[in-house]
């Protein structure tokens, strides 16, 4: 609308000009003033397709991450220890016995034998000294319900959940992937001092992780991030040298070939 009584006022002072102006200029200012509606025409029209395509972004980096997120629990549940059923238990049911097959988050109730079990005996007191709370039912939960906050995109609340994970189960098989969220989630919120340190930890504490290469990159990332261009440029090509032909190595050398375009390598 401010367009349209734009051009009507530029029209009306081109055509109530005086007499003696000459017609070629009138022509050239209604001609001006058609390009300029064309243009801002044009504007608007790039501008919608913009939003379109960073919509669209948004969308394919949400289902990326969801994806990538999803994959990395399906993968700590496949590492995860596999309850084994035994023999005699099946036998039971096939037999259709009374026996009531356990829960998960109560003690396994097995048929008298007549002879004393060496391997029962032992395990008794390890039930009887672990806390309910400190069942490792109750260890998953915790990790997915902090895993679930950062798929949510709740990174502060995922971060406190990975930390509280941390500090109840630091000897968890789940405590090498919660230390690397716990990264991430300072990361993706602009916190880079303290997702350096998270990420640094991981590499510390947890030698051995699959998550190592991961992290080592995001160390890069992170110097680069607090523009430390050498600490950077160093855990980068570290990445490309020990894990040549990975994807980590290739993300690395993106990042090294837009430092030497910085003009920072």
């Amino acid at each position: 609308m401010d367009d349209i009584k734009m051009a009507s006022l530029v029209l009306a002072i081109a055509f109530s000009a005086p007499v003696f102006a000459q017609s070629s200029d009138r022509e050239q200012m209604v001609d001006m003033v058609l390009q300029i509606q064309a243009l801002q025409d044009e504007v608007r029209t790039l501008r919608g397709m913009i939003e379109e395509q960073q919509h669209l972004i948004d969308t394919l980096q949400r289902r990326q991450r969801d994806q990538y997120l999803d994959l990395d629990q399906r993968i700590g549940e496949l590492a995860a220890p596999r309850t084994l059923v035994p023999n005699g238990q099946a036998a039971q049911s096939a037999s259709g016995s009374n026996v009531i097959p356990p829960a998960e988050d109560v003690p396994e109730v097995r048929a008298p034998v007549s002879q004393p079990s060496t391997v029962t005996t032992i395990a008794t007191p390890e039930a009887a000294a672990r806390p309910a709370s400190q069942s490792p039912q109750a260890e998953k939960a915790m990790y997915d319900q902090a895993f679930q906050a950062l798929k949510d995109l709740r990174y502060a609340d995922a971060a406190e959940g990975f930390q509280d994970f941390l500090n109840q189960y630091p000897d968890s098989e789940y405590a090498d992937n919660a230390q690397y969220w716990l990264g991430e989630s300072y990361y993706v919120t602009r916190n880079y001092e303290i997702a350096l340190e998270a990420f640094q930890a991981l590499l510390d504490n947890y030698p051995q992780s699959l998550k190592v290469p991961d992290s080592l990159l995001k160390v890069g990332y992170t110097h680069y991030e607090l523009k430390q261009w050498d600490l950077a440029r160093a855990a980068l090509t570290q990445v490309q040298e020990q894990y040549p032909d990975t994807t980590v190595a290739r993300l690395a050398e993106n990042r090294l070939r837009s430092m030497r375009v910085e003009g920072h390598f």
